[in-house]
């Protein structure tokens, strides 16, 4: 007891011989961040169910979505705002996270009742579909998800990741797409870009400015550019068939003019790769 009421009087002696402005301070910081997390979590935060509808105030310019289980439909923002709508889903427990910042729009998958509380995307095997409206420009698309469909998208930087993609128009200064299974798109416009397929990858209209990379491992892949410019780079165990505008000037190089740019590199490591 005697040791207790000692220990108890010496932490008092060191709280009184603390300044007070360093009190205040930390009596400050102790308000503040449950306060910044409140308003994170209720004001900036918002979770989304099936049927609803989530409409940015403000023109966002960047877009993190990562929905591993879920199919995203691209379409265009009819008042140039993200608008954000949860079309069908399998399971009642899922949840759309939504989470604005600044210039930046996350979105992600959550499960369960406490969909609000953390911001990691949720690994619960649940099939679904959300239809995205974007501006008619952004700085930049990042987005991880099972299907990527949609109209099109235009930004200066664009990395899709999914199962599957099939876009009707892809605009961008640089172009990343990676899908596990096929990658069609109809309409592309880039600077530079690489697009890895691990199965069949058809890519029409494109239009290149100075080097483009297209990649499959178990399919095959169709390439069909909207300008007869630039050297294609054609590299496959499979065969080759090449339009009369494909002049093959080497091994696996092909010629639709003199000058060298745009630099098109295809590889296709089992499949056919058809030039049109």
């Amino acid at each position: 007891m005697a040791y207790s009421r000692m220990k108890g009087k010496s932490l008092k002696v060191r709280f009184q011989a603390i300044p007070k402005h360093r009190k205040i301070a930390f009596g400050l910081v102790l308000t503040v961040l449950p306060l910044i997390f409140f308003l994170n979590l209720f004001i900036f935060s918002h979770v989304l169910a099936l049927g609803d509808t989530y409409e940015d105030r403000y023109q966002m310019k960047r877009l993190r979505l990562e929905t591993a289980h879920g199919n995203v439909e691209f379409v265009r923002s009819t008042n140039e705002k993200v608008q954000i709508d949860v079309l069908q889903t399998n399971s009642k427990e899922r949840r759309i996270k939504v989470k604005s910042v600044g210039d930046t729009i996350s979105v992600v998958e959550r499960f369960g009742q406490l969909s609000q509380f953390g911001s990691r995307a949720s690994d619960e095997p649940s099939r679904y579909k959300i239809r995205v409206a974007l501006p008619s420009s952004m700085t930049s698309i990042d987005v991880e998800a099972g299907q990527v469909t949609g109209q099109g998208l235009i930004a200066k930087t664009i990395v899709l990741e999914a199962n599957s993609v099939n876009v009707k128009k892809l605009e961008s200064d640089r172009l990343r797409v990676e899908t596990r299974s096929d990658a069609t798109l109809e309409t592309v416009r880039v600077v530079t870009g690489d697009i890895r397929s691990y199965r069949d990858a058809t890519i029409r209209d494109v239009v290149v400015n100075q080097a483009l990379t297209v990649q499959t491992e178990a399919g095959s892949l169709t390439y069909e550019p909207r300008n007869a410019t630039g050297q294609v780079s054609v590299s496959t165990s499979g065969t080759v068939t090449a339009s009369e505008r494909f002049k093959e000037i080497g091994d696996g190089v092909y010629h639709l003019s003199n000058s060298n740019r745009p630099n098109i590199e295809l590889i296709s490591e089992t499949g056919k790769v058809e030039l049109k």
